[in-house]
């Protein structure tokens, strides 16, 4: 992303150079570019700030499966061995 805005900046730097009367009109867009990718920042950011408790959720389950790697196996196991008991024709 990174990438594509220096090119993008330098593909209107050099539009502005060649057409002068095109120089306000670039700064304008780049300046739009940069403030809907600040936009889109600060609406994640927002986001997540907003349900913290989802957020925060989140991220414990990750670092739970990181730390326990064999979870996700032995929770499908037990699932299917619950189910089985409860109802066998649908195991």
């Amino acid at each position: 992303m990174r990438a594509k805005l220096r090119l993008l900046a330098w593909a209107l730097g050099l539009l502005a150079l060649a057409h002068p009367a095109f120089g306000s009109f670039a700064l304008d867009l780049l300046g739009i570019a940069v403030a809907m990718a600040a936009a889109a920042v600060v609406g994640v950011i927002g986001w997540a700030l907003a349900n913290i408790s989802l957020t925060l959720t989140a991220v414990s389950v990750l670092l739970l499966l990181r730390a326990f790697p064999g979870v996700p196996r032995w929770f499908r196991h037990s699932w299917v061995a619950s189910v089985a008991a409860v109802a066998p024709e649908k195991a």
